[in-house]
């Protein structure tokens, strides 16, 4: 599955190439995709517990939409979160 974010309207003119050092930026993407990544797994743990502690509660009554500001990616990437949680139960 590939998620596309487009409603964040990031592009090559936001970011001055020229004073980057490319390195540190890289280093920086790293440190936060193991951030993102600790953190999916740690909400994907949670919401499984959850799953387990109220069988009959669905996640979309018990959520409103969180990533609502991103758009219809907001929504991919909600259900992406969904389907993590829903494997492997």
């Amino acid at each position: 599955m590939t998620v596309q974010i487009d409603s964040l309207a990031i592009g090559n003119e936001t970011a001055d190439i020229a004073t980057a050092d490319v390195d540190q930026l890289f280093d920086e993407v790293s440190t936060l995709d193991a951030t993102i990544l600790d953190a999916i797994e740690r909400r994907t743990r949670l919401a499984r517990t959850l799953a387990a502690a109220t069988p009959d509660a669905t996640a979309s009554s018990q959520e409103t939409e969180p990533y609502a500001e991103l758009g219809n990616d907001g929504h991919v990437f909600s259900r992406m979160l969904s389907r993590l949680a829903q494997i492997t139960r």
